[in-house]
């Protein structure tokens, strides 16, 4: 079944592969943002209410983060908290009105060179195994560009609710937003978002839509994400809707264009393919949705959905549909080891490509993606002896050959070369990487030991982090 709407989003709820397989059944209630018990929760929890100002270009956000206390005894926070990133606004873009921790008002400083970093001297202790609320109220002006755009009446809405900064072995991680890679590093959570628009906008959203109510022009709609990675929107009047359940999966589209049918059918073939290929080969779906918005961004990623050019492009879709599996739900550091879920992701989709097109399609996906080609001759020659182990604003304009091209040489050169040019084994390489990290996060090491592992390839770290910490001539590799 398939269904055309140019101005209005038929509400469909369907029954849920295992979306609540854990969770009592939910009703409006639970999405209030009222003081919650702390001790209640197993998973860090999001309150969002969002309030979109169409006439402003502004978004008003109010909310409440239950955070589980598994890292450590805490005598400040970090917080994140990304639209003041852009090079063009002042730390006065983001309006607070307040922060609280466990109800109690507390004072703040913004800090880092990009002020995406709320600290928080603390004068007591937040002990390890007490979980703790963080309430807060902001707005904040969209920019023209990037992942927080205004454009007309278009709303792309990524990255703007705060985050507890991550803490690990390293301490607090207080990287700066970043422009041409991605900088996002979060644990998993839940979600329960109010978010108020226009009653003409459509709403392309990582969530699943429970609820709608209609007051006095404006829609709220009641979304709820389970397990996501992260929580993101778009939003604008003048879509195009398309949807198609495959496989007891609700496939939607959202387009700022109307689409030819054969373009919605192939749009369709690229997410049935890519979910039934990875499915098979690595690791079950988390959702019973997934949503394909075609806009005004090159492609990125979110949980649930992702966001492509309407110029469409097969190779940009499937890449952020597979990054569902790496990024959303088997995360990573994105600024300090984008190696892992971009080389990765990037090298994988050529086995769709292989997939659906048997090895002539494989060939030219990765014939354009090695780094060795004649036209990156002279670049190549410049990259070597660069690490792809730095943070993403560190490799400057060598991020996208590096990452997107190199990575992937270094990938195909061990199937090749240590797994006999099995890809499909280095699939089932991937679904023991699911089984051990799925919800979690990863580290290289922990990824490349399990790797090693799982393959008997006894050289698979020691030949990795060789050819990763310092790039080597692959084509005089041994």
């Amino acid at each position: 079944m398939k269904k055309l709407i140019i101005a209005l989003l038929f509400v469909i709820i369907l029954g849920g592969c295992n979306m609540f397989d854990d969770r009592n059944e939910i009703d409006k209630n639970d999405f209030d943002l009222i003081n919650h018990d702390v001790n209640d929760y197993d998973i860090n929890t999001y309150y969002l209410d969002v309030v979109l100002d169409e006439e402003n270009d502004k978004l008003y956000v109010t909310g409440e983060i239950i955070y589980i206390n598994d890292k450590t005894d805490f005598n400040e926070l970090y917080i994140t908290l990304y639209p003041n990133a852009d090079e063009f606004v002042s730390l006065d873009n983001v309006d607070i009105d307040y922060i609280k921790i466990n109800g109690l008002e507390v004072e703040y400083e913004v800090v880092g060179y990009d002020y995406t970093q709320i600290h928080i001297d603390l004068e007591y202790t937040l002990e390890k195994d007490d979980n703790f609320s963080i309430e807060f109220k902001y707005n904040f002006e969209y920019w023209d560009y990037g992942r927080l755009m205004a454009l007309g009446d278009y709303y792309l809405t990524m990255f703007f609710y705060p985050f507890l900064s991550m803490y690990d072995d390293e301490g607090w991680n207080i990287d700066p937003f970043t422009f041409h890679g991605e900088s996002y590093y979060n644990d998993i959570g839940d979600y329960y978002v109010t978010l108020n628009v226009r009653d003409d906008f459509l709403v392309a959203t990582s969530g699943k839509l429970l609820f709608e109510d209609n007051e006095d022009g404006r829609l709220i709609k009641y979304l709820y994400l389970e397990d996501g990675r992260d929580f993101s929107f778009s939003a604008s009047p003048n879509y195009f809707y398309y949807e198609e359940v495959i496989n007891e999966r609700l496939f939607k589209i959202y387009s700022v264009r109307e689409l030819e049918n054969y373009e919605a059918d192939n749009s369709f073939k690229y997410m049935e393919d890519t979910f039934n290929l990875f499915e098979e080969y690595v690791g079950e779906y988390y959702y019973d949705y997934f949503t394909l918005e075609y806009g005004y961004y090159y492609g990125m990623e979110s949980s649930g959905v992702v966001y492509c050019s309407a110029d469409i492009s097969e190779g940009t879709v499937v890449h952020e549909v597979i990054h569902q599996w790496f990024y959303s739900m088997i995360g990573n550091d994105q600024s300090d080891e984008s190696f892992l879920d971009e080389s990765l992701t990037t090298f994988v989709s050529g086995i769709y490509f292989l997939d659906v097109y048997g090895i002539e399609g494989a060939n030219d996906y990765y014939g354009y993606r090695t780094s060795l080609s004649e036209r990156f001759e002279e670049r190549y020659q410049l990259v070597l002896g660069d690490s792809l182990l730095r943070k993403v604003d560190e490799f400057e304009d060598q991020y996208g050959y590096l990452i997107y091209y190199h990575g992937v040489s270094i990938f195909k050169y061990y199937v090749d070369e240590y797994l006999g040019g099995d890809y499909y084994y280095f699939l089932e390489l991937l679904s023991h990487y699911y089984d051990e990290y799925n919800g979690d996060t990863a580290s290289i090491e922990e990824f490349l030991v399990l790797l090693e592992r799982e393959s008997g390839v006894d050289i698979t770290k020691e030949w990795f982090e060789l050819q990763i910490g310092e790039v080597q001539d692959l084509s005089n590799t041994p």
